[in-house]
């Protein structure tokens, strides 16, 4: 079993249970949160379903990269439909980049009112899911016309889709950008709709990045101010809240910010980085399967509904924390949540 099947089954498995107990278990005060999660939860479906049967390939040498997709005659989706898959694809990556950052986003406002009530209430917070659909569809216009198929760019395609699966250029159809031109004299030149793409979808990376930094610090610094008011007990829920904070951000850099920032530089640079070609596809792969586990980890209410139907499926009776749990509260906890949870 290929590990693009298994990544999907566990994306779609994980993702699936994550909507149940968002709508089931999600404390009063997670409010509009909800949707957001709920947005990222269906995306990541749809990514990890869409991935599978696209069967999209990329690689990266010498001073260009590559994304093509085989059309096999027995494929399940068929070789005219290639081109908006590739640009679908793109289109993914792209929305991608923009969740990450409306997540930081919404949860500063919700713990720093002035600012929640100006950029993230009533109707503005339709924008924190518009802004990652325009992503989308930018990066999937930006690679049909800065990086679409080219008579130029064919020859050099043509060797690198050799060397990777033995087929001729025209078994494939593919996107790519040449950053570099060579003359007879091997004179170099820019390549220039190469840079004027790559320029985009940089500043489409930069400012993702740039949001999950500035609002992860700032969202620091008021639960740090929290922190130094509230009881040991209500201490306990904020570091968990930091430690999702840091989960959520070191998940999408890793896998996802990182890898495509090597993918690109490689080429701009003219360095032979073949090993990126694998860690792209994979790290990309493995995003909504992984994507979902800080929530059951790092969220109370989660992690208890699923220890509870864990022990359910094992015939195990409830733990002695659900005892504990269903015979004392703590005020003090529910305060804090109130005041920062939503």
């Amino acid at each position: 079993m290929s590990l693009q099947l298994i990544c999907t089954i566990i994306a779609c498995f994980l993702n699936s249970i994550l909507l149940v107990l968002i709508w089931t278990k999600s404390p009063v005060q997670t409010g509009k949160y909800r949707w957001l999660m709920t947005f990222t939860a269906c995306f990541e479906i749809f990514w990890g379903l869409f991935d599978l049967p696209a069967e999209i390939i990329a690689h990266s040498a010498g001073c260009s990269f590559i994304v093509f997709r085989i059309n096999y005659e027995d494929s399940v989706i068929g070789s005219q439909y290639s081109i908006i898959l590739l640009m679908i694809y793109a289109g993914i990556f792209g929305a991608s980049m923009a969740v990450f950052a409306s997540h930081f986003i919404y949860r500063y406002g919700c713990i720093e009112k002035t600012f929640g009530t100006k950029c993230t209430s009533n109707w503005r917070f339709g924008f924190l899911f518009i802004v990652p659909l325009l992503y989308g569809v930018w990066w999937g216009t930006l690679v049909n016309i800065w990086w679409r198929a080219n008579p130029d760019m064919d020859e050099y395609a043509s060797i690198i889709v050799d060397c990777t699966v033995g087929l001729p250029i025209e078994n494939v159809t593919y996107f790519g950008a040449k950053f570099y031109n060579f003359d007879k004299n091997e004179t170099m030149s820019i390549n220039l709709p190469a840079w004027i793409g790559v320029c985009q979808t940089s500043f489409m990376v930069s400012s993702s990045l740039m949001c999950v930094f500035i609002f992860g610090v700032l969202c620091y610094k008021r639960l740090s101010n929290t922190l130094s008011i509230v009881s040991d007990a209500a201490n306990n829920l904020q570091k968990q809240l930091f430690y999702s904070l840091v989960l959520q951000t070191l998940i999408p850099l890793v896998l996802m910010h990182f890898p495509i920032t090597i993918f690109f530089i490689g080429p701009m640079l003219t360095l032979d980085t073949d090993f990126t070609t694998y860690v792209v596809l994979n790290t990309i792969i493995m995003y909504p399967a992984i994507d979902p586990l800080p929530n059951f980890i790092i969220i109370k209410s989660y992690r208890e509904s699923v220890k509870a139907c864990v022990r359910t499926v094992l015939f195990l009776g409830p733990s002695n924390s659900q005892v504990v749990h269903n015979a004392y509260s703590m005020p003090s906890v529910n305060s804090i949540v109130n005041r920062v949870v939503t």
